[in-house]
């Protein structure tokens, strides 16, 4: 242990400071990064999993993944950097579990929202479209107040459900239903304005 880290013990880090470990490769950047991110990683995967021991793995690979990013990254916002890596890997264990026949989670029906939006391209294009509708998807949510965009992010990118959207925002579960209801109609409506049809 180096003094650096020695001086550090029991203090908060930083996100820098966390950071600043990992480019170290200290092995005390993961002890920190769990202890004031454990919980908000584990969150993430629930939402996407439902699952305890898959939680605790995805969780556990998202440390990994950050060992394995950081360096050559160099973060300018640590916790969306954590949350996109832990997303991603819960997203791929779902996919994996889902494929298995496995009891569907919160993110199968917050997907099935948007299946009336979106539909998937099969064709040689597809990257290209796949910009397409992010630039599109980028500008609807540019237009949302912070409220909405709030809710949206919270429901599709983080499958939290409507109940806990509602309490976030000490609001009613039908409030949240009405917003999502509202948005899935507009961002159906700019997609179809870009070309883009549900089949």
């Amino acid at each position: 242990m180096t003094k650096e880290e020695e001086k550090l013990i029991g203090e908060n880090l930083g996100d820098g400071e966390i950071v600043e470990l990992y480019w170290q490769r200290s092995e005390r950047a993961i002890e920190e990064t769990s202890k004031k991110y454990g919980r908000y990683l584990h969150t993430i995967a629930h939402n996407i999993l439902h699952d305890r021991l898959d939680c605790e793995e995805c969780v556990n690979d998202t440390y990994l993944g950050v060992w394995n990013r950081i360096p050559p990254a160099r973060p300018n916002v640590f916790r969306v950097f954590l949350s996109k890596i832990a997303r991603n890997i819960s997203i791929d264990r779902f996919r994996k579990n889902h494929a298995a026949r496995r009891v569907p989670s919160e993110m199968t029906v917050a997907l099935e929202e948007l299946d009336e939006c979106v539909s998937d391209p099969e064709t040689p294009e597809t990257e290209y479209a796949i910009r397409a509708m992010i630039r599109v998807l980028n500008e609807f949510l540019r237009s949302l107040d912070p409220k909405n965009e709030f809710i949206f992010i919270c429901r599709y990118y983080y499958a939290d459900s409507a109940d806990r959207i509602a309490q976030l925002l000490d609001v009613s579960r039908s409030t949240v239903y009405r917003a999502l209801e509202e948005m899935r109609r507009g961002l159906k409506e700019a997609l179809e304005k870009e070309g883009w049809k549900y089949e």
